[in-house]
């Protein structure tokens, strides 16, 4: 039977439509709009123990004097993120790092004029423009000249982690250089309303 007015319900006794039919399906937008009624975007405590996590998907220069940077607090399984998607129905991804640090390439600087970067966490999602053929978390560094990159337009759910400028032909990244501006972490909104209390970066 289907649903009356296309309402359904999945967390009374199984999942039923409005008329009360079992229905055999539980839809995945349907259990990341359960989360958005209780998160908004933002970076969370530690996983492991829910005290504050300041260092949560830091970014940091990688080991060497290179074009990469790392992302992460350095201990594995303890960042978490919550990135609201923008779409219509879209819901919200929670995102573990699994590792302790995941390494990402920083592209190269204009040769004449300073390069903005930002370090972004993306979901790559497939259902809303993605390329994925299922819905997975990514790092991935932008850049521009003359102001901060804007996201990439096929991301519907995103969070920007970290802002930093180059100088023209400069070839390496350091943590002096991520650390230089005021904003170099971006400010996170706040992650949770009761009964979570999470952090705000600011």
């Amino acid at each position: 039977m289907a649903a009356v007015h296309s309402l359904k319900v999945f967390t009374i006794a199984g999942r039923t439509d409005s008329a009360g039919a079992a229905q055999p399906d539980t839809d995945q937008e349907e259990m990341r709009l359960l989360g958005a009624m209780l998160l908004r975007q933002g970076i969370g405590p530690n996983a492991s123990d829910l005290t504050p996590n300041p260092n949560a998907f830091r970014v940091r220069q990688d080991t060497g004097a290179n074009m990469n940077v790392k992302i992460g607090s350095g201990t594995t399984k303890r960042d978490i993120a919550v990135v609201r998607g923008t779409a219509a129905g879209q819901g919200l991804y929670l995102v573990r790092l699994d590792a302790a640090t995941v390494t990402v390439a920083v592209p190269a600087t204009d040769g004449a004029v300073t390069t903005y970067y930002t370090a972004n966490l993306f979901i790559n999602d497939a259902a809303y423009s993605g390329t994925a053929s299922r819905a997975y978390a990514q790092f991935e560094v932008l850049k521009a000249t003359g102001a901060y990159p804007s996201p990439t337009a096929t991301w519907s759910a995103y969070m920007e982690l970290w802002r930093w400028t180059l100088v023209a032909a400069d070839t390496t990244v350091t943590d002096a250089e991520l650390d230089a501006g005021l904003d170099s972490r971006v400010a996170s909104h706040t992650v949770g309303v009761n009964p979570l209390e999470l952090q705000v970066f600011s």
